[in-house]
């Protein structure tokens, strides 16, 4: 299953039991007459995970279009994964092993022992993929797995009611376009981070679904640490700018849409709603 934010679980891959009151935060942007309510998602969520409240349900039935960040519907999901895998395998006989160090190579095969995945899994693959490859195989044996807020909603809705702020080529991209030290860099961080992934994880969902968005900031801001700022600077501050022409566009057409994207998008310097109000546009938490 490839997405963007999968390929990054140390952001947005993120799992835990939710709390009694589930009250993840949701904003209102207006101008005029439209208006434009975003709510921050995980994209993977454990078994059980209670996120869904009678005003977002409300918000999501009267929206007139729901707006995502790609196309997730099984179709297009399966068409980006094997693009992912073609573009993140080598072809030439190059090994992973080939374009790492060996303090790296032994953190590697370290990590992969303690999974007890085969190091011959990774050895064909790109360092971003690795990496990918591993977060994930770390999480599901921790119990991760579920779906999260898009592939919930996904289901519910007529194809006419979706809207896509970018193509699953453009998401690719931000990592198969990336340049070698970047990949390394990124693996790296996730071998790095890989003994407490799960405990922060947990901690991320926690605040997400109890609503304190800050408390997840500070959290996305550590677990940011180790991946190269230009790599950061695409995945979500060249994103957030990029989204902007087609949010400006639904206001400009008097649209009333529910915005679903990743919970990093609307936390932190440069996310979509800072960029939304420095743009004269009306913007108020309402959950």
């Amino acid at each position: 299953m490839f997405r963007s934010t999968c390929l990054l679980p140390a952001l947005l891959i993120m799992g835990l039991a939710a709390p009694a009151q589930a009250s993840p935060a949701l904003w209102e942007v207006r101008d005029g007459d439209s208006a434009l309510w975003f709510f921050g998602s995980f994209h993977i969520l454990p078994e059980g995970t209670a996120w869904r409240t009678p005003l977002f349900d409300a918000t999501f039935a009267e929206a007139d279009k729901v707006v995502f960040e790609t196309d997730i519907r099984p179709q297009a999901i399966a068409e980006m994964g094997a693009k992912a895998f073609a573009q993140g395998i080598y072809v030439d006989g190059t090994l992973l092993t080939d374009v790492i160090d060996a303090a790296l190579e032994e953190q590697l095969r370290a990590q992969m022992a303690r999974m007890n995945m085969p190091v011959g899994t990774v050895l064909a693959m790109r360092p971003w993929m690795a990496a990918n490859t591993i977060s994930v195989g770390a999480l599901t044996a921790n119990g991760f797995g579920a779906q999260g807020v898009e592939f919930v909603l996904e289901p519910e809705l007529a194809a006419e009611r979706m809207v896509f702020l970018e193509t699953g080529d453009q998401q690719l991209d931000v990592f198969a376009r990336a340049p070698e030290d970047e990949q390394i860099a990124m693996l790296a961080a996730t071998l790095e981070q890989m003994d407490d992934m799960s405990k922060v994880m947990n901690k991320m969902v926690g605040y997400w679904v109890s609503g304190t968005p800050e408390g997840l900031l500070k959290l996305v801001e550590v677990e940011m640490d180790g991946f190269e700022d230009a790599f950061v600077g695409r995945l979500l501050y060249e994103r957030n700018r990029n989204w902007m022409a087609p949010l400006e566009r639904m206001l400009a057409n008097d649209e009333q849409n529910l915005v679903v994207v990743g919970a990093g998008h609307l936390v932190g310097d440069g996310n979509v709603l800072d960029l939304l109000s420095a743009a004269g546009y009306s913007v108020e938490r309402i959950q």
